[in-house]
């Protein structure tokens, strides 16, 4: 059984990781390497390769992503402002 088939609540609000590229010469090879050896089935866009994860996964998957491709990642969760929640 999955756990998503007894969880409720809607999943946790995911954005981007990834790499970006001034060319394509890299782009397929780097994007290969990640889905075979990591597992990921990333997003190829014209001239990046990016993967939605959730907020406490995106420090890792961009760290992975820059260990395996030796470029380095972007992270839309430490571009974004910060938000509070009021207790």
């Amino acid at each position: 059984m999955n756990i998503a088939d007894l969880v409720s609540s809607e999943p946790p609000e995911q954005r981007n990781i990834g790499i970006r590229y001034e060319d394509r010469l890299h782009l397929i090879s780097d994007a290969k390497r990640i889905y075979l050896e990591l597992g990921i089935a990333c997003e190829l866009h014209d001239l990046s390769i990016s993967y939605a994860v959730p907020k406490h996964a995106s420090r890792w998957y961009a760290g992975a992503f820059e260990r395996l491709t030796g470029h380095p990642a972007f992270n839309e969760w430490d571009d974004a402002p910060a938000t509070r929640r009021s207790a």
